[in-house]
Formats: structure tokens, sequence, C-alpha cells
């Protein structure tokens, strides 16, 4: 019973993207780069979040321990902030190098070997 619940919530969740069925790939990819676009500026505010609670954690601790899981907390925010900007940056190169604008479309001249 559990996996045909499983089965239709699966199956469910995949149904808006059946009335996408008549579009071309660009728009789904331009519907992708808009998400991607949309969630970055909140993952960098999460982990900015996440890396100034850990400084006021370290700021009010009182033993070493406590300061000790507070650095973690600051360091984790700190790699996390770092791995955020560094995809956000790869992908300006992945735009760069193929020429493809934000909020463009991808035509079959920008990617080598893909005619559309």
């Amino acid at each position: 019973m559990k996996n045909l619940l499983k089965g239709s919530a699966i199956v469910g969740s995949v149904l808006p993207f059946l009335a996408f069925a008549q579009t071309d790939a660009t728009s789904i990819l331009f519907t992708i780069a808009t998400f991607i676009a949309n969630l970055i500026p909140v993952l960098i505010t999460a982990a900015l979040a996440y890396f100034i609670y850990g400084v006021v954690r370290f700021v009010i601790a009182g033993d070493a321990d406590k300061k000790a899981e507070a650095r973690q907390i600051v360091i984790q925010g700190i790699i996390g902030l770092f791995v955020i900007v560094s995809v956000w940056g790869l992908v300006g190169v992945i735009q760069n190098t193929f020429q493809i604008g934000t909020g463009g479309v991808i035509t079959g001249d920008q990617l080598p070997g893909v005619q559309f």
C-alpha cells in the first residue's frame, strides 16, 4: 500500500510537466534557468544567515565546547557561501563560453553538434 501511495505521489508530481509536452527544449531550458536564477539569491541569503548565526553563537558562548560548536557552524557557513558563489561563477563562465545571454533563447548555432 505504501508503494502505491509513493507511486501515485510521484506520478502526480510529474503531471504538470506533461502539460508542457507541446513546448520545445528551449522553453524548458529557459524555465530551468529562470528557476535557478531565482534560487541562487535565496541560497546565498540562507548561507549568510547561517554564518551570522554561528558568529553570534561564538560571541555569546561561555565555555570552550560551545565555542568549538559555534566555530564549526561558522566554518560550514563559509564553505556553503564559497560553494554557492563558485557554482554561480561557473554558470557565468559557461554562459559566456557558449554565448548564452541571460533571459535569451538558446539556438542550434550556440550548441555545437545540436540541431533544433
